[in-house]
């Protein structure tokens, strides 16, 4: 068997392989974006996630606080409506 390659087709496997090296750059640079802008998205989303959580957050203590509210002013309410009816 003859395993001489000859200069054109050596030539020609180079460029296969260049072409396949330059797609395949392409494909690495094309999934670096990729990642960056997913990364991107992902910070935004924890972002947003954390604000969502402060303002529930605060919600509930206004909440609680609101509550508290109430039944001290029905506690004073009902302090005063028997301070009156001793008298």
């Amino acid at each position: 068997m003859n395993n001489l390659v000859t200069q054109k087709e050596f030539y020609k496997a180079m460029q296969k392989v260049t072409k396949e090296t330059n797609d395949l750059t392409i494909a690495m640079t094309e999934t670096k974006t990729l990642i960056r802008d997913y990364n991107g998205l992902r910070q935004v989303i924890n972002d947003v996630d954390d604000r969502v959580q402060r303002l529930e957050d605060y919600a509930n203590s206004k909440k609680s606080y609101r509550e508290y509210v109430g039944w001290i002013v029905g506690l004073a309410a009902t302090i005063l409506a028997v301070i009156s009816n001793i008298r």
